[in-house]
């Protein structure tokens, strides 16, 4: 097992308050005034933007930005091609802004996912987001900007700022970096105009309505919308023209599986709900820079096991196709996702054309 994912498994036992033990506790201990000196950071550079002095600079088009509150996956990724795709239908010319590439100049996982997603969408990948604003104006035609992880980058102002919350893990464990995920304190959900609940099918209503309840407090001018991970097939990888096989084919045969995801608990939820029998699910630390011989071991523990196959998430595909020569002796599947939004789509889509002058 490699250190990042080590480290990664790590930390969700930090966070989980179920788990007990003396070594936790200490680190625990340890993590608390690192997240208190980051929470004092955070504090400041809030309080100055909020009284000018550190400024945001207007593009001079209008900016969608997407973001969360805490670290690791909410599923964001979807939403920002559905935004996109949604300018594209308005009769817009959108580009994505996103923070920066991978390794040696490559679009690293999420931007390529996103452009698989987006099609001939430009993405600009800039760490400065002024600088990335103006160069997808003045190159790109650009005449509106999805912001992509915007929340927190607050030099470039923002018409509408949609925040995604996690159904299945909503509030980073209650705690600030590195102790918890929160980026900021919860208080600051009240900068947003939108709040998206992700993976809602993934919990119970009576949880869903608990935390729509939680959410309505902590930012009450915010719209607040619902949305799920809709599965819609699984694509082989490894060889141009691969084949796209029903999503109903999960359900049949055992399956390994194996992930790199903020989130790997909604993977596994989303492949159980679909019916699929997970013979066993690898979990790698978030944004895992994978090896071939990893993806060996894993298809050889597939193959043992008399699986099917094996499934990953499409972030995940991304990085595995690179390393696949050829179409590997247990095949890779990746579950592809679409998003669904069930709850309050009239309004979020009303707050989004509102903010870029137009009429719902």
């Amino acid at each position: 097992m490699d250190t990042g994912t080590r480290i990664f498994r790590l930390h969700r036992k930090v966070m989980d308050p179920d788990r007990k033990g003396v070594a936790l506790a200490m680190l625990r201990g340890v993590l608390r005034p690192v997240a208190g000196a980051y929470g004092l950071i955070v504090w400041i550079r809030n309080v100055l933007y909020r009284g000018g002095l550190l400024k945001s600079h207007k593009a001079g088009v209008p900016v969608l930005s997407v973001g969360n509150i805490t670290a690791g996956g909410t599923g964001k990724t979807p939403l920002v091609a559905w935004l996109a795709r949604l300018m594209v239908i308005h009769r817009m010319r959108p580009v994505i802004l996103s923070r920066g590439y991978g390794k040696k100049g490559e679009l690293d996982d999420e931007n390529s996912l996103l452009a698989r997603l987006t099609g001939e969408i430009p993405i600009v990948a800039e760490p400065n987001r002024v600088r990335g604003a103006r160069r997808a104006i003045q190159q790109r035609g650009a005449d509106v900007l999805v912001l992509d992880d915007g929340f927190q980058h607050r030099r470039i102002a923002r018409d509408l700022d949609i925040v995604l919350i996690d159904a299945l893990r909503p509030f980073g464990g209650g705690h600030l970096l590195p102790r918890g995920l929160l980026r900021e304190p919860l208080s600051q959900l009240r900068r947003a105009d939108a709040l998206l609940l992700t993976r809602t099918a993934l919990v119970t209503p009576e949880r869903r309505d608990e935390l729509k309840e939680r959410l309505r407090k902590l930012a009450p001018r915010a719209c607040l919308a619902c949305c799920c991970a809709a599965p819609s097939g699984l694509r082989a990888l490894g060889g141009a023209g691969a084949a796209t096989q029903p999503v109903a084919s999960a359900m049949e045969g055992r399956w390994g599986a194996f992930c790199g995801i903020g989130n790997p608990e909604g993977f596994d939820l989303t492949l159980r709900q679909l019916g699929c029998d997970v013979a066993f699910l690898h979990v790698f630390a978030d944004h895992a820079d994978y090896k071939r011989r990893q993806i060996e071991a894993i298809t050889s523990r597939a193959r043992d096991a008399g699986c099917r196959g094996v499934i990953t998430t499409e972030k995940d595909a991304v990085k595995v196709e690179r390393l696949l020569e050829a179409p590997p002796p247990c095949p890779i599947y990746a579950l592809q996702i679409d998003l669904e939004i069930t709850e309050g789509s009239c309004e979020l889509t009303a707050a989004i054309l509102a903010a870029i002058g137009k009429r719902a």
